[in-house]
C-alpha cells in the first residue's frame, strides 16, 4: 500500500505540471524575439539623370533609403552592396564600363561594391534599430566623368542588404544604379582671331582676289554625330559699312562648301562616340575689281546641334 501511495503520489504531481505550463502563441512556448529589416529606397532606380559631359554640373547626385525594423527584437546591422551581375560599372550593351563611387553621408565611407560587395571597414558605423523603429540613410552615387564616351543610359543592377554580425542578411532590396549622359555637343574657334564686342573678328587682310590667307579652325567637342548650321548676314557677301557696294566670297568648313544663300547644315561625322574635331575654315574672295576702298565685312553665324 505504501508503495501504491508512494507512486501514485508521484504521478498526482506529475500530471498537473504538465498541464499547468504557461501556452504561448499558437499553443506552444513564448516565442523568441525576432529581427527583420524592411528597406525602401525611393526612388528604386537611383539614375543621375541629364549629365551633360561638355557642362558644368558634376556627375553625381545623392539618393535616400530608409531602413524600418518591423520585427519583435532590436536590430543591429550594416548596409551593404552587393553587385547582382558583374564585372563592376555602368554599362550598356557594349563597351568598357563607367566606373562609379558610392559614399555613404552618414559616417562619409566609401560603400562602393568594388570587388562585388561593400568591403568592410573598421570605422563603418553599425545601425541599431528598436521594434517598429526607422532610420533613412543618404547615399550619394558619383560616375567618373572621364569614362563617359557616348550619350545614353549607363546603368548596373545591386542589392542593399541590412546585414548582421554573422554576415547573414536580414533584410534588404534591389536597386539600378546609373548615368544617364545627354547628347551634347560644343563649337569653339581657334586661329587668327580677336574677340570684339563678343564676336571673333576675322581679318581677311588686303581685298583681293583669291584664298584668304587666314589660319582659322572651328573645334568641336560631341558626344556623338552632330550638325553645323551656318548663315551669313549679306548672304556669302562683303559689304562696305551701310553701302550697297559688296565683293562676293565662298566659304568651306572641314573641306564642305557652304551655302551663304541661307542657312545651311554641314553633317558632321556619322559614328558614334565621343568627338573631338578641328575643322579649318577657308576663305575665298571672288572679284574686287571696280569696287571702292574701304573696310568690307560680313557676319556668319555658325552653330552645333547634338544628334
Amino acid at each position: 500500500m505504501l508503495r501504491a501511495l508512494t507512486i501514485l503520489a508521484a504521478l498526482s504531481i506529475a500530471g498537473p505540471a504538465l498541464s499547468q505550463t504557461p501556452a504561448g502563441p499558437g499553443g506552444g512556448e513564448d516565442a523568441p524575439a525576432s529581427c527583420h529589416v524592411q528597406v525602401h529606397a525611393a526612388p528604386s532606380a537611383w539614375i543621375i539623370q541629364s549629365y551633360d559631359p561638355f557642362g558644368n554640373a558634376p556627375s553625381e547626385d545623392t539618393f535616400g533609403v530608409t531602413f524600418t525594423n518591423d520585427g519583435t527584437g532590436a536590430c543591429r546591422f550594416t548596409p551593404v552592396f552587393r553587385i547582382e551581375q558583374p564585372p563592376f560599372g555602368l554599362a550598356r550593351g557594349t563597351g568598357d564600363p563607367i566606373r562609379y563611387v558610392l559614399l555613404s553621408l552618414i559616417d562619409s565611407q566609401d560603400v562602393t561594391p568594388r570587388t562585388g560587395l561593400t568591403q568592410p571597414r573598421p570605422a563603418q558605423r553599425e545601425i541599431l534599430l528598436g521594434p517598429n523603429e526607422n532610420k533613412t540613410l543618404l547615399y550619394r552615387l558619383a560616375a567618373d566623368a572621364d569614362d563617359v564616351k557616348e550619350a545614353g543610359t549607363f546603368t548596373q543592377e545591386v542589392s542593399l542588404e541590412a546585414q548582421n554580425g554573422e554576415l547573414v542578411a536580414i533584410g534588404g532590396t534591389r536597386l539600378v544604379l546609373g548615368l544617364n549622359v545627354l547628347p551634347s555637343a560644343r563649337i569653339g574657334l581657334a586661329g587668327a582671331y580677336t574677340l570684339s564686342n563678343g564676336r571673333a573678328l576675322v581679318d581677311l587682310g588686303e581685298l583681293r582676289r583669291g584664298p584668304a590667307p587666314v589660319p582659322l579652325q572651328i573645334r568641336v567637342n560631341s558626344t556623338g554625330r552632330y550638325s553645323l548650321n551656318v548663315s551669313s548676314e549679306n548672304a556669302g557677301r562683303l559689304r562696305l559699312g551701310t553701302t550697297e557696294w559688296y565683293v562676293p566670297y565662298s566659304l568651306a568648313i572641314g573641306g564642305m562648301h557652304v551655302n551663304l544663300s541661307g542657312t545651311d547644315t554641314l553633317a558632321g561625322p556619322t559614328g558614334a562616340g565621343l568627338t573631338r574635331e578641328a575643322l579649318p575654315i577657308h576663305f575665298v574672295i571672288d572679284d574686287v575689281s571696280g569696287r571702292r576702298a574701304g573696310t568690307y565685312s560680313d557676319v556668319i553665324s555658325i552653330s552645333v546641334t547634338a544628334q
